[in-house]
Formats: structure tokens, sequence, C-alpha cells
């Protein structure tokens, strides 16, 4: 939930009729029990026949805001019976009334049985200070039942809550009706890829009478999406709350009945004070305690760049992160740095505080991780935010820093800040926005050298390099196991390798590419002496696609750009022959979007394989989606290829 803001309005009489547009419990029929799959998603465990949620003010609740909430929903089969566990949420003085459920499902003389909640089998869970919840479970569910349920929030605050007409089940109706007075005024947005069905808003001039003032308008809205798609999550893609259609209000501005006008949103430069106040709680100026933390060396360095570096890697060495983002109000950063551990707030405020220290031309800014969601653009909504990082500008060359962990370069980000733009704060001016980028290419090379003997056993060396975000991953895996687990993971992965010997290098030079040597066996024999059947692609393969959806109405987003090689040579002994090579083959995605590229050549008795695949870019439309999931349909089959060697007659 949004920012809640308090309601004060002393309303007389109220007369308008939008309390009648509330649905009324009874709507399930003998059709909707009869019903045993949903016939546009046949793979579908559960659909929303109806929904609806009504808002208006309720004279009989001192005008609060009142919410009348309506669910009809089938379950299919057994994945959805979670679906029966009800559970209402309530913020501070909200209340819920009026709670209604019953369970319907088909007798065998094909009759409707119905199972109704009683009050004693409502529970009231008491969360913290701030929320607090009603539950309750629907009785009797089995595969084929329809559950019916309503209940309405009275609520003392101001603000309209996010609809949301997609989830990860279909929907057959969703709708969503409010009544609002005249003086209030909301940014109203559909956000997400589906478009609205229905889209009735207008205006009831006469919906409300205030004594000595008179008659006042509502603004009346209703809205409605029909036949929603489930909303199916996949591999590469940002928060799904940026692609989830839902319905989101935002308060603009309050009129008070003397005319003058309050505005609910703010400009950035209001907002980016207090984002210093709340999400920086005063800590960004902290110098003088980082200051003397610091090493003399350090301070005393001439070169600007090279003591960036050396700030930077004091405060990653320093700190293990505790995996947590951002602690708002309870960031700390001495309280932090003298017990070594802290959240990515603390650490990169810490690391800005030293930056200034060290008298060096450092920003902080603010962003939303990929995980989050989007922050919007329109106008300042400090929540959307959930990060920071530090800029540090030297010879007029911008560098942005991360001190989280101890495997990232100097310069080099960690995944979850590629999200679009972020916002670098001025706290004398007026912050603005910037795209993150990486700033190493991801790449992996792998290159081996094999000779294969007579007894079937293909023996030689196997080098991978790694860059940018490929060595960052590697160096992470490497760091939190023993040499000898982590070369039984590999060898448990490619299952035919052995590993004889087997070198690091780089591992903690961060600027340097990551190079892994290894000494290796693969047994290509399957008994037969005369004949083996080898596939050249035993490391690193794509064994399935990531893309399997029908239809994907999302971006696909892999955060980076990625280029990946594999060359082998492969000698085999003099008195054999080869019989079957994989196909030269070649695959590109549209609007140079990547390509795959595979060719072998043959000389006497050695012959030579090499793959390139290149995704050239980080994020893809909805409308590439099927090219680029039949291009790694292709890839997986090209990998798929065997080198047949038989012996010669």
């Amino acid at each position: 939930m949004r920012q809640i803001l308090f309601l004060l309005v002393f309303i007389s009489t109220i007369t308008f009729g939008q309390k009648d547009k509330s649905t009324k419990m009874g709507l399930t029929t003998l059709d909707e029990l009869k019903m045993t799959i949903y016939d546009k998603d046949s793979t579908a465990s559960a659909v929303v026949l109806y929904e609806h949620a009504n808002v208006y003010l309720d004279e009989h609740h001192k005008y609060n805001t009142r919410t009348d909430f309506y669910y009809r929903i089938k379950i299919l089969d057994k994945n959805s019976f979670d679906l029966a566990n009800i559970t209402i949420d309530l913020y501070k003085k909200s209340k819920a009334l009026n709670i209604k459920a019953k369970t319907y499902n088909l007798t065998e003389a094909g009759t409707m049985k119905k199972n109704s909640v009683t009050e004693n089998n409502i529970y009231t869970n008491k969360g913290n200070e701030n929320w607090s919840s009603k539950k309750f479970t629907m009785p009797n569910i089995k595969e084929g039942s329809v559950i019916e349920y309503s209940y309405s929030v009275i609520s003392p605050y101001l603000g309209i809550d996010d609809w949301k007409f997609q989830s990860d089940i279909p929907k057959i109706k969703s709708e969503f009706d409010a009544a609002v007075l005249g003086n209030y005024l909301y940014n109203v947005r559909i956000v997400g890829f589906l478009k609205l069905d229905k889209d009735e808003p207008s205006v009831n001039k006469k919906c409300i009478y205030i004594d000595g003032i008179g008659q006042g308008a509502c603004a009346i809205y209703s809205y409605g999406m029909y036949d929603v798609p489930a909303f199916k999550e996949e591999d590469y893609m940002l928060s799904k709350k940026n692609y989830i259609s839902y319905l989101s209000f935002d308060l603009q501005t309050y009129t008070g009945t003397d005319g003058s006008i309050k505005k609910y949103t703010t400009t950035w430069k209001e907002a980016d004070k207090k984002l210093k106040k709340i999400f920086f709680n005063n800590q960004t100026s902290k110098k003088s305690f980082f200051k003397n933390k610091l090493d003399i060396s350090i301070l005393e360095t001439e070169n600007e760049l090279e003591k960036a570096i050396k700030v930077y890697t004091f405060i990653q060495d320093h700190y293990s992160w505790n995996h947590q983002y951002w602690n708002t109000e309870d960031v700390k950063v001495k309280q932090a740095f003298n017990t070594k551990t802290g959240s990515a707030g603390e650490i990169n405020l810490s690391l800005y505080n030293s930056l200034i220290a060290a008298k060096l031309n450092a920003e902080l800014v603010i962003l939303s991780t990929r995980n989050h969601g989007i922050p919007t653009k329109l106008f300042p909504v400090i929540f959307d935010f959930n990060y920071v990082i530090v800029k540090v500008t030297i010879n007029d060359k911008v560098y942005y820093l991360d001190a989280t962990n101890k495997f990232l370069p100097f310069g080099q980000l960690p995944v979850r800040t590629l999200n679009g733009q972020a916002r670098i704060m001025d706290f004398t001016k007026e912050s603005n926005w910037v795209t993150l980028k990486p700033k190493f290419k991801t790449s992996k090379n792998s290159a081996s050298k094999l000779v294969l003997t007579e007894d079937g056993i293909l023996s030689g060396n196997l080098m991978i390099r790694r860059n940018g975000y490929s060595a960052l991953q590697q160096r992470e895996k490497i760091n939190t196991l023993s040499e000898d687990s982590y070369l039984e993971d590999f060898e448990a992965d490619n299952p035919d390798l052995e590993i004889e010997d087997y070198k690091l290098e780089n591992e903690n030079d961060l600027d340097k590419p990551l190079t892994e040597k290894f000494k290796i066996n693969i047994n290509a024999s399957d008994g037969v002496t005369n004949k083996f059947r080898i596939n050249p692609f035993f490391i690193g393969r794509y064994k399935e696609n990531p893309f399997k959806l029908k239809e994907r109405n999302y971006p696909v987003d892999f955060g980076y750009s990625r280029k990946n090689t594999y060359y082998l040579s492969l000698k085999i002994p003099e008195n054999y022959k080869i019989t079957q090579a994989p196909k030269n083959t070649a695959i590109s995605l549209p609007n140079k979007g990547g390509v795959f590229t595979l060719k072998t050549t043959q000389k006497r008795n050695v012959i030579n394989l090499y793959v390139r695949m290149n995704t050239h870019k980080k994020v893809y439309t909805a409308n590439e989606y099927y090219a680029l999931k039949d291009f790694f349909n292709q890839v997986i089959s090209a990998e798929n290829a065997y080198i047949t060697i038989e012996k010669k007659q």
C-alpha cells in the first residue's frame, strides 16, 4: 500500500447511490459448478469467475471511505486449494465488516450444496503496530468447488489501493468502481500491457450536499477487464510489478471548502529533502568519523583515481553485507562500521562519506532494484526506491560504485542495480536521472585441445576464461567452496569428465579475466572399440530452452549483453576416420539482436570446432520473443550434434 494520508471531511448529508453498485452474494450457478476446464486456458488450476471492488463514502460510518469487495472463484484442481485461505489486511484503524463466505459443490444428484463460514471461524491476527488481519478458510474445498465471498473495509484514511486486474490465475471478469469527491484530484494510471474493456468515467454533479455550502460533485470511475490471462513468470524478467496489469490511483491535490489547495504530489527538490531525512537518516555528513578510519597513506595519495580505488577497496574489504538493501530510518553508519556488517545502504553511505573525507567528488545515487519495480518518472514517489550506490567523478570520468560485494571490480555494479534509470541526488540544486550500464563486457571463452586414444579416452587440456559478470559469478561460487568441493561439483555437472589437475589464475585480481585451467579425461567409449560417438559440447551447452511460453507480453531482460565462444581441437588415431561431424550453422536474431555460428574444419586426423554465440542486446521486446525462443531451440539442436569416428577397414 502506498503512503496513507488522514482524511478529515465534515459532511452533513450525502446522497448518492454508489453503494448500490456493490455486488451481492448468491451468484454461483450450476453451470459454473459443472465446469471442469477453463476453455481459454486449459492449464489453469483455477479461474476467477468474477471480482469487483466498489469505493464510496459511508454515511453510516462517519463518512469514512468504504470499499465493498466481492470474489467468486472456480477451483479446477488441487493445485489451487490454497485460494481457500483468505486474508484481509487492515491498516491501523481500518476495520473489516460484513464478512460472508460460502463454498459451493455439486452433489451426485446434480444439485448445489452450500457450506458457509461462520463468525467463529473468522480469526483476527495482530501483525504489528501498523497492521492486523482477518483470516478464514473456506470449508469443504474439492476439485470443482466454487468459492464466493464478500466483505467491506472501512477506513478513516485517504488513499485508494491499487486494483490488480491480473494475477497468476486467469480471470473472466474483473471490475472496479469508485465515487470520489470532486475536491480530490487523482492521477489514474493503468499499468501493464493489457487494455481496459470497460472505461466509463463520469461526473455526478449532485452526489453530495454539504450544509452551508450546497451541492457538490463526485468523479465516478468505472473500469473493467474481461478474459484476463494469467500472468506467467519466466526467466529473464524484471519484477512482475512492472508488467502485471493493475489500476493505480495517485492523489494529486485536495481543495478545501475555503478554496485552498493542498498538493500531495511533490517536486523533486522537496523529495530530495525527504529522502535525505527519511532514507539516509542524516547519515550523509559523517566524513570526520571516516577520515579518522582511513589510513593516512590513502588520504595522502595524489592520484585521484588511485585514491578512489583505495577507499573503495578499504570499505569493500571491511564490511560483510547482510543481504539487506535499505534500512531507511535505522541506518547508522558508525554502528555498522564498528560491527563490520551492514545493509547496502549502510555500506554505500560509508563509502560515500569516506570518498568525501578523501576530498573526492562523490554523490549518492538512488534506484529501484530489478526485483522491486521501475520507479515512476511522472512525479516523485519516495518509496519507489529501495537501494543506494555512489557516483564518483574523476577527471571528468564517471564511475558508479557498490561496495557490498568483495568480488566487484572498481566501477562495476551488481546486476540487481541494472534496472533502467537511477536518480543522482543533489541536495543543493535538484536531482536528475541517469541510465546505469555495465562497465565491463561479459564474456566466457572456453578452449580445449584433446587427443582420442584407441581405448576411447579423450585426454588433454581445457581452459575457461571469464570477463564481466561471468567472472563475478564464478568468483563468488569458487569462494564459497573448497577446491575439492568445487571440482567435485564440476565433475557432477559433467559426468563423463574427470579432472586430473586444476589451476586458477587472477582469482583476486578483479580487473583481470578469471582463468581456469584443467587437465581432463573424458570417457567416450561405450564398450565398442571400432566406433566412437562423441558430443563435442561436453561443457556449457544449453540443455533446455529458458523460453517456454506460447506468448509472452512483457520483455526479455537479460540485464546485460553477453558473448560466449567455444573452441575444440580433437586429434584422433591415424587408423580412424571421421564419418560424421556437426554441420556448419549460422543463426541470426532480427534487428542485429544476436548470432550463433558453428564451424567445423578437418585436416587429416584433426577436427577443429568453433562456436560463437552473442546476444547483443540486454532487452528484447515482447514482439521479439518468438524469434528469441526459436533462436534458442536452434542452438540446442545444433549443440546436440555428434562427431562419429570409425576404425578404418
